[in-house]
């Protein structure tokens, strides 16, 4: 197991620990959150950073710690809200895309 914290910039602090198997793993869950409106990570994603610290062996029960290694910043995860006009534009480009396929 993978050992991660999310550092918070704005109150210069880490939060706990938490544990996930892989990196993308970590990452799709740290972007589902920032994505949640009502947290602080979609509030202010500026202020996150998802690092990995470490590891566990899970069989042996031994920790290991690593030099912190930033894997995601919330602000690069969070959706971004398209327009009506920009929705269109894409829908238009997969129709086209798809009627080229035919």
């Amino acid at each position: 197991m993978q050992l991660f914290t999310v550092q918070d910039l704005a109150s210069e602090t880490f939060l706990k620990p938490f544990s996930m198997k892989t990196d993308r793993d970590a990452k799709d869950g740290f972007a589902h959150v920032i994505n949640e409106p009502e947290t602080p990570y979609n509030k202010h994603p500026e202020d996150y950073i998802l690092m990995s610290i470490g590891s566990f062996d899970e069989r042996t029960g031994i920790l290991s710690v690593s030099d912190k290694k930033t894997i995601a910043r919330a602000i690069e995860l969070k959706a971004k809200k398209l327009t009506n006009e920009e929705i269109s534009e894409k829908a238009s480009e997969l129709i086209n895309e798809l009627e080229g396929e035919e």
